[in-house]
């Protein structure tokens, strides 16, 4: 092993300072980027696709893209500290779980926000039977068997089957992954903006979106309350759905961008998107929260 080569691992090691790791690894890779014998010997050419794609799959993982759909391991967790440990003194927090589903996310909230009114919405009948059961031992939670877009109607959730994760209000194309989205329900929708008007809900401290592809709409019926500035935080699920919905990050951020900071959550904290680029463009489970500015 060469000295460099032993440099490196010590480097990569738990001996040195994560710090100097990061500094490290940044300028090899800018070295090589700059390297003119890679760039015509490498770059471009058959031979190196392979390489370039799991080089390519390494910095995704890397970056905490395609790891949103566990809460517990995909630093939801601390994202929601974070949140609470900007509203905790507050005397009251509503909090909106727009896709509660089974209740894994609410379970979540139950560790920090024990006193707060948490909204449950789930189109669902089963899952949000299984919701109920779940989540029983609970006594801040109200629930609501319908979900959310940008007007009220009845349309249809496709999923795989009766109970599933990937209920949708699109017919997704999952041949690759050998899934055939065949079990249907009627389901009805409301907006978010109405339902507070009729519940007196006039401020949303906290509100996760995960609807498979439809938060952009949950967004749109939202807008007198996000324009006059009453939602603090909104975590949103970016990913595959978005393909089959045809929204793009790059509609979340030019809707979001002036009232709200947007992160990416990461294992062990939030990463800042300060600015929009087509690289964000990556259709895998994701989770990003937007803080509104002015808190």
């Amino acid at each position: 092993m060469t000295f460099s080569q032993k440099l490196y691992t010590l480097l990569c090691s738990g001996n040195i300072l994560n710090g100097i790791r990061v500094i490290f690894i940044k300028k090899l890779i800018n070295s090589l980027l700059k390297s003119d014998t890679i760039n015509q010997s490498m770059v471009g050419k058959v031979s190196y696709q392979e390489l370039f794609e799991r080089l390519h799959r390494l910095s995704i993982m890397g970056m905490n893209i395609g790891n949103g759909a566990s809460p517990e391991n995909s630093g939801e967790v601390l994202a929601i500290a974070y949140i609470f440990n900007k509203l905790h003194k507050l005397e009251h927090i509503t909090i909106f779980d727009v896709g509660a589903n089974v209740g894994e996310y609410v379970v979540l909230l139950e560790r920090y926000f024990k006193n707060a009114s948490i909204y449950c919405f789930e189109p669902s009948i089963n899952n949000y039977s299984r919701l109920l059961s779940n989540t029983k031992d609970f006594n801040n939670l109200n629930y609501y068997n319908f979900g959310f877009g940008s007007h009220s109607e009845k349309v249809t959730l496709f999923s795989e089957k009766s109970e599933s994760a990937l209920a949708s209000l699109y017919n997704r194309k999952l041949d690759h992954f050998n899934i055939e989205m065949s079990h249907c329900e009627e389901v009805d929708l409301r907006t978010v903006d109405e339902f507070c008007e009729e519940n007196f809900v006039d401020y949303i401290h906290f509100m996760k979106i995960d609807v498979e592809g439809h938060e952009m709409q949950v967004l749109n019926g939202a807008k007198k309350l996000l324009d006059s500035g009453k939602v603090d935080f909104i975590q949103f699920e970016f990913g595959g759905c978005n393909i089959d919905s045809k929204t793009y990050f790059q509609d979340f951020f030019y809707q979001l961008k002036d009232r709200y900071t947007i992160y990416r959550i990461v294992q062990d904290g939030l990463y800042k998107i300060d600015f929009y680029k087509e690289d964000y463009e990556l259709f895998l489970t994701t989770n990003f929260l937007a803080e509104r500015i002015a808190l």
